[in-house]
């Protein structure tokens, strides 16, 4: 049985009258313990025929403070040379040169139905790096799903096996999203599709017509149709929409 450093665990005997477990020199059938390190646990119950028997149980203690960094763009967003548009202050949210937008992170089981275990909402910067840091989840095999408010919901292309620091790049191959669903915004540079405005994994009509609409009221400031990230809500953010909508862009997951 493995725990997070930190954190208790009960374990419960039965079948005999009477118990001791060490190392706690505890005396009840139950007993609720949180070590420090490894730890092996054995209790001895005793029958009232005097009959004794042992059982152990090792409880293994991890460090669970996973540390994931992650590299990943937008397309929207990419505005060339390994750099994005510092979308936050461009609408109006702050003055930060380096901060691009919130994104959510999450970890998924690896088998069905791939549940979600962790998840964090970190800053993407303007290179395209983000770091989360997740407590209480033991370092293991995990799907990386990463959310954005207009950007198609994007998995890893396998689960990947995480340590106490974990590294994923995104950027430099299609293949590092499940399904290859990413773009080429460069040479060898990949990046999400922008244009889920409606945030339902698809990119269509429902999307394109959310846009138009805002174009049409020369909208502007922090809002999911500003594609681009320059602020504004006008005819530059159609585009990848459009073609996105075209290529029947959804997102792809086990």
């Amino acid at each position: 049985v493995s725990i997070c450093n930190g954190n208790s665990i009960s374990m419960t005997a039965n079948g005999a009258n009477s118990y001791v477990w060490q190392p706690n020199s505890a005396t009840t059938s139950t007993v609720s313990v949180a070590p420090l390190v490894t730890t092996t646990y054995t209790v001895t119950g005793t029958s009232s025929f005097g009959c004794v028997n042992t059982a152990t149980k090792l409880i293994t203690v991890n460090n669970c403070n996973l540390t994931l960094n992650l590299k990943l763009y937008i397309e929207g967003y990419y505005n060339g040379g390994g750099l994005m548009a510092p979308v936050r202050a461009n609408q109006g949210i702050g003055n930060s040169a380096v901060n691009v937008d919130f994104i959510t992170i999450e970890l998924h089981n690896p088998v069905s139905p791939f549940a979600t275990v962790a998840s964090s909402i970190v800053f993407l910067k303007t290179n395209g790096t983000a770091t989360a840091t997740f407590t209480n989840v033991i370092p293991s095999s995990y799907y990386i799903v990463i959310k954005h408010r207009n950007a198609i919901k994007t998995w890893s292309a396998l689960p990947i096996t995480t340590s106490l620091i974990t590294n994923y790049d995104f950027t430099t191959s299609s293949n590092k999203a499940f399904g290859d669903n990413m773009t080429e915004v460069e040479p060898g540079v990949w990046a999400f599709y922008s244009g889920d405005i409606s945030a339902d994994d698809n990119i269509d009509l429902l999307d394109l017509t959310v846009l138009e609409n805002d174009i049409n009221e020369f909208a502007f400031g922090f809002i999911e149709t500003d594609i681009n990230g320059d602020g504004n809500v006008d005819l530059l953010d159609s585009p990848i929409v459009e073609n996105n909508l075209n290529q029947f862009i959804f997102s792809n997951h086990p």
